[in-house]
């Protein structure tokens, strides 16, 4: 999913199509209108879904955090696409600044036994990052769900069933609404619905991956480690040297923080990391 392209997008999009097994999935592009050159795009590839935000907003009619863009709504365009076509299984979704430093079917493939309906990176509970940003924005008009019962994720690479994303859409309709990483966990954990982790260190990580695809961290706040493959910020150019990890986010370099703002987020979660280890040793 990409509202960007170059050739190097191009080319890990490609590399993402050669992927071929014995029920391997079928690979689409879903494309971001506003993308330059969206119809040229678009034209190369039989499985091309093109989205507008402004179609999704009035086709889905979901609540929304704010009105006028997709950019706290990124599942969206995913529930547009599930809709559209709901004859799979399961629905691998890849951000386009996700890249894995390994054989993309490999990683695929390492998830066929599992039936789990959310496979993502990074589930935590409420009291494990309670300041994290985004929980105060998961809400119902007549609903409430315990902050202690609620989950966040990291969802730029995930596997969402179609029962799951057929729940998230008759429970948006209902009235729920929030950032797609808590709202999502949340929902389908409050519901019986099954989650993993694929890597990092948390309690979804089954036994044997653990740190496997990726690593991860945070402080309280939810900033996740920028010393991991997978974090929220500062951006990299290019995927690290460790093999067969996953690394986000991988942008264009016009699309890259400047180098001053990178070393000042890198020194501030130092701080904040250390001064949380402090406390929670003195207490």
């Amino acid at each position: 999913m990409t509202h960007v392209w170059n050739q190097e997008l191009e080319a890990e999009f490609e590399n993402i199509r050669k992927i071929d097994y014995p029920g391997s999935p079928d690979v689409w592009l879903i494309l971001d209108s506003s993308t330059p050159g969206a119809a040229d795009i678009a034209r190369r590839y039989e499985h091309c879904h093109v989205f507008r935000a402004h179609e999704i907003f009035q086709r889905l009619s979901y609540p929304r955090i704010n009105k006028e863009t997709l950019y706290n709504h990124v599942h969206f365009p995913i529930l547009d696409f599930f809709l559209s076509h709901p004859e799979y299984d399961f629905y691998w979704v890849v951000e386009f600044d996700v890249r894995y430093t390994g054989d993309w079917g490999t990683l695929l493939r390492s998830f066929e036994s599992y039936n789990q309906d959310l496979i993502t990176s990074h589930i935590r509970h409420f009291n494990q990052e309670p300041a994290w940003y985004w929980w105060d924005f998961f809400r119902h008009p007549t609903k409430t769900i315990r902050k202690d019962k609620c989950l966040r994720c990291f969802n730029v690479i995930f596997r969402i069933s179609n029962r799951a994303l057929l729940l998230i859409h008759h429970e948006q309709q209902d009235g729920w609404q929030g950032h797609p990483e808590v709202l999502i966990p949340t929902l389908l954990d409050k519901w019986g619905y099954t989650l993993l982790d694929f890597g990092g260190d948390g309690e979804f990580s089954p036994l044997g991956y653990k740190n496997r695809f990726y690593t991860s961290g945070s402080t309280r706040d939810g900033v996740t480690n920028p010393f991991c493959t997978m974090r929220w910020k500062p951006s990299r150019a290019r995927a690290g040297f460790r093999k067969n990890k996953l690394y986000h986010p991988i942008k264009p370099v016009p699309m890259m923080e400047p180098l001053h703002w990178r070393l000042r987020f890198f020194a501030r979660w130092l701080w904040k990391y250390f001064y949380e280890n402090i406390q929670s040793n003195n207490r």
